[in-house]
């Protein structure tokens, strides 16, 4: 093979391997773009569900402030009832200012009722610390009272089973069951 032939195999050779390199990076380019496609797709999927499921926690957490509300509005008017002057007349009005916050958390979205207090906030600062205050002390003191019946209710739960054992045991001793 004389130099020109070997010369015309090699910028052919070379031709060829610039065809296949320039074939190879647009197969790369392609799968770089369908793989960044498809990790935004991916990725826009995974926000819509992130956001769904914040949105449905969000409106379970609303759901059970407003049943807390409730409870803590009947509480206060129960408490109203059995006192009487000036104490029945604030804890009417502390219940009465409950059922209506309450109220509105019913058809307000998390994200409405955070801009609310924020611009509260912002308008009425001092308002706002002592209501957060008082606001802090009614639900300790209402969780504390709900924990406390919740292992009341354990409490009893645990001697029924332990009563209902104990008759078991009895009613089988007394059937002529093993004897110790």
């Amino acid at each position: 093979m004389n130099t020109d032939e070997f010369k015309d195999k090699m910028a052919n050779t070379a031709g060829k391997a610039k065809e296949t390199a320039n074939t190879a990076m647009d197969m790369a380019g392609e799968a770089g773009r369908t793989v960044k496609t498809d990790l935004k797709t991916r990725a826009a999927d995974t926000m819509e569900t992130v956001r769904e499921a914040a949105s449905e926690r969000a409106g379970a957490a609303r759901d059970t402030l407003v049943g807390a509300g409730d409870r803590l509005s009947d509480t206060l008017e129960a408490e109203a009832q059995s006192v009487e002057g000036i104490p029945s007349r604030v804890l009417h009005g502390l219940a009465d200012g409950v059922a209506t916050v309450t109220d509105g958390l019913r058809g307000s979205s998390i994200g409405d009722l955070m801009a609310e207090a924020q611009a509260y906030a912002q308008r009425h600062p001092g308002t706002f610390a002592v209501g957060a205050a008082v606001a802090g002390f009614a639900l300790a003191r209402f969780l504390r009272s709900s924990q406390q019946s919740a292992e009341a209710r354990a409490a009893d739960t645990t001697d029924r089973i332990y009563r209902d054992a104990a008759r078991r045991t009895v009613d089988n001793l007394g059937d002529g069951g093993p004897r110790a």
